[in-house]
């Protein structure tokens, strides 16, 4: 895994933020960056859609959420 190209678009470079969790060549600060940056694209894609008033899309951002807490807690 690249880790600079999986920072730059971390949707595209993973399935699910579950996939980053579970990469065994990311050493949990680089998880935690990674995760970090598709929370944010997450914040940013849930505000645009807010304003066009977009569909239902699936939430990404518990699991996210629910997984940065986890690894910072093994830091």
């Amino acid at each position: 895994m690249d880790f600079k190209k999986s920072l730059k678009n971390p949707a595209e470079a993973f399935d699910s933020p579950q996939d980053v969790a579970n990469d065994p060549e990311l050493s949990n600060a680089q998880k935690i960056e990674v995760l970090t940056q598709w929370r944010y694209d997450e914040l940013e894609t849930e505000v645009a859609d807010q304003e066009n008033m977009a569909g239902d899309k699936p939430d990404k951002l518990g699991e996210i959420n629910n997984l940065l807490l986890k690894l910072k807690d093994k830091s």
